[in-house]
Parts: C-alpha cells; structure tokens; sequence
C-alpha cells in the first residue's frame, strides 16, 4: 500500500513539475505558459519497467515532431541519448526506454522535442528507480 501511495505521490509531483516547464534550447528555457506550438510536449510521465533496471518516459505533442531524452547521473553533464521505441522519426505520441540504469542513484533528464528542451525552469527533471 505504501508503495502504491508513494508512486502516486511521484506521478503527482512529476505532472506538477511538468506544468513549471520551461522551453526553449536546451540551455535557455520559456515559461509553458507563453504561446506553444505543436511540437511542445504534455501529459509526461515516468514509468518503471518490469526489468528493475529500466524505466519509461513517455510525453504526447500535438503535431508530429521528433524527441528524445537526454539524461545522466549529474545535473550539469547529461551525457546519455535515448531516442523513441518504435523508431519513427517525427511522431505525436513519443516512448523512450532508459535501460541498464542503477536503482538507487538520481538520474536527471530534459525531454527534447524539435530540438527544445524541457526541464523544470532550466533544471533538468529527476527520477530514483527505487522511489518509484
């Protein structure tokens, strides 16, 4: 039960967080609440897989656009690249599977869709596997 109410506490902060976006380039953010466009991603979530080791990050944009998920273990160097699942190039609904990560260290991430990322005012996102 603990475990149910503390997933639903962190799909809860993480639509929260979401709603705080800023975009922009990856290194210069806008507030979500300026003019969007198509390409600017909603409804993100982030899911632990059946493998303890991997999670899912899924976001939804209006129109077809190309995304992926930068993401790492520090802040301030998000040396990884994860792409979308099915391998279409420019799509609406986007899945990305980050694999082989280790359960119990922060790994934080920006969501980027037609080359703006997506953070928490400038502050890439954050996720713990064993939180989940």
């Amino acid at each position: 039960m603990l475990i149910i109410i503390g997933c639903l506490a962190f799909i809860l902060t993480m639509s929260s967080i979401f709603l705080l976006l800023r975009k922009d380039s990856v290194d210069s953010f806008e507030t979500l609440y300026e003019p969007q466009n198509e390409c600017t991603p909603y409804n993100l979530f982030v899911e632990k897989e059946e493998d303890e080791f991997s999670v899912i990050i899924k976001w939804d944009t209006v129109g077809k656009c190309s995304g992926f998920i930068q993401y790492g273990i520090d802040r301030g160097e998000l040396d990884r690249v994860a792409f979308d699942i099915d391998g279409t190039l420019r799509s609406k609904g986007h899945k990305v599977a980050l694999e082989k990560l280790l359960t119990k260290s922060k790994y934080y991430f920006l969501v980027n869709s037609e080359r703006n990322g997506y953070g928490n005012n400038g502050i890439p996102l954050e996720f713990v596997i064993s939180e989940m």
